[in-house]
């Protein structure tokens, strides 16, 4: 039992590791791609400029110098700056780290490919295409008409050429007022994690409550249809479809 205990906690530690925290030993530490393996692309840029910030390196970028000034370890002398001089081991780092970073921006690619193919197939209503996005995720009974037109219509007013990332999500959400209800079409993208959600989610903002003479909406008919998805890396497939009101 002790041997299986210590097991498990050697592998829990493993796991824990595969996202490193800060770059204090950069200088000594060679890492490994196992290391940073649950790193997002934000955390991997701010590790590769901790190397250069532990340096006291003066950053011309504003933001990332006003991140590294929350450290007390940060003091760089802005009138004598510091000349930077990696060792072996930083720049072995800085390499592994540039590298994560690239494969994550092409898997943010492929992911963008496969949606840009999703679009083009329920435009052209490609059944066989389509089911295999869909990936038996609904019910047999399902009307698959129905889920073509609903889903070719959120696509219609997503711009996938205008969805921007900030961290590590993205984001795409269009809200038309037309003076009667408020109708929300929205594109997140959380990780590997796609959500698609259209609805109609309250009133106009020029009504006021409670309703008076003037107004026939109803609380009742809200509602909202979302799609989640799920990308592997090389395919985007449907892994639930929930609708609420």
């Amino acid at each position: 039992m002790k041997k299986v205990i210590l097991l498990f906690l050697i592998a829990l530690t493993t796991s824990v590791q595969a996202q490193l925290e800060d770059c204090s030993s950069c200088d000594t530490i060679t890492y490994t791609s196992k290391d940073i393996e649950k790193n997002s692309l934000y955390d991997l840029q701010l590790l590769r400029n901790e190397i250069f910030a532990r340096h006291q390196y003066i950053f011309k970028d504003e933001r990332l110098l006003e991140y590294f000034q929350d450290y007390q370890w940060y003091q760089p002398d802005y009138n004598n700056p510091t000349e930077i001089n990696l060792n072996d081991v930083e720049n072995t780092n800085i390499a592994l780290f540039k590298n994560a970073e690239e494969q994550i921006r092409k898997r943010r690619q492929r992911l963008f490919s496969e949606l840009k193919e999703l679009k083009r197939v329920l435009k052209q209503k490609d059944t066989i295409t389509i089911g295999l996005f869909l990936d038996n995720a609904l019910p047999d009974n399902t009307n698959y008409n129905s889920i073509i037109k609903e889903l070719d219509d959120i696509f219609s007013k997503i711009d996938l050429k205008d969805v921007n990332w900030y961290k590590d999500t993205a984001l795409y959400k269009l809200s038309i007022d037309n003076g009667f209800l408020v109708r929300i079409t929205d594109l997140r993208i959380n990780g590997d994690e796609l959500i698609l959600s259209a609805g109609d989610i309250k009133h106009s903002e020029i009504m006021t409550e409670p309703f008076q003479f003037g107004s026939n909406y109803y609380s009742e008919n809200e509602y909202n249809s979302t799609w989640i998805f799920k990308f592997d890396g090389v395919k985007l497939r449907l892994v639930e479809h929930v609708i609420a009101g």
